[in-house]
């Protein structure tokens, strides 16, 4: 059994759940689950951050969890809900964050996963000055490019008129680096991953690199989309080294 404590809060409507260190360091990480997750199936990962000191906190995003989920996360009529949940992501993370600082923490790290993973790096882009640093694992920061990507995975054409089009193009935090670069980063992505195709981060962090981004960036051969202990352990060296 789990020796560390756990409690649950809200947020306004967003179920949270925060799963403290054996001691407290006073160091804040909020966690992002991927599309179709949870916030209570993210445990063992916070359980992993907070065996190292960090109080993590952990909500579920909307459409998932407590908060209206879907009965089925593979419906192509359901696409932009996709999209949707990222972009709600970045609105309600102001309201975490003053909910952290509320409990008597700094400015936190945020770290998240697939769908998580996108929302985090969206986040830094529209809150640079309420972000520590950006854990991304199988993420992207080039939306329209992994947007194009999952058309061609799906078998559909959207077309430059899709409703969240210009949107997404706007809100990308492709089109912010300036105020995403002083943040410092970490991007992981599976080679052989096919949910989110990581040659989308690629072009996001050589975009980012350029402009003397704070990134760092590690692929694994042969690994699709899926985080590992590999990956959670560079993480926190990354994190250490901070």
């Amino acid at each position: 059994m789990l020796q560390l404590h756990i409690e649950k809060s809200y947020v306004g409507d967003i179920p949270v759940r925060i799963v403290h260190p054996i001691r407290d360091e006073g160091k804040a990480l909020l966690l992002y689950h991927g599309w179709s997750s949870r916030g209570e199936y993210q445990t063992t990962k916070a359980a992993v951050f907070a065996l190292h000191g960090y109080t993590v906190f952990v909500p579920d995003a909307i459409h998932h969890g407590e908060r209206e989920a879907l009965a089925d996360y593979y419906r192509l009529e359901d696409y932009s809900i996709f999209w949707e949940t990222i972009r709600q992501n970045v609105r309600e993370y102001e309201a975490l964050h003053d909910f952290v600082r509320e409990k008597g923490y700094g400015t936190p790290i945020i770290a998240g996963h697939s769908m998580g993973g996108m929302s985090v790096l969206g986040i830094a882009a529209r809150y640079p000055q309420l972000v520590r640093s950006v854990i991304s694992f199988n993420g992207s920061g080039d939306w329209i490019l992994s947007h194009l990507f999952m058309q061609a995975r799906f078998g559909i054409s959207l077309g430059r008129n899709w409703p969240l089009y210009d949107a997404l193009e706007k809100e990308q935090p492709l089109s912010h680096i300036e105020e995403i670069r002083s943040i410092p980063l970490f991007m992981t992505n599976g080679e052989s991953d096919i949910s989110v195709d990581p040659r989308a981060q690629a072009h996001f962090f050589e975009a980012l690199e350029a402009a003397g981004g704070d990134v760092t960036r590690i692929t694994y051969p042969h690994l699709g989309h899926f985080v590992t202990i590999n990956m959670l352990d560079d993480a926190l060296k990354w994190l250490g080294d901070k």
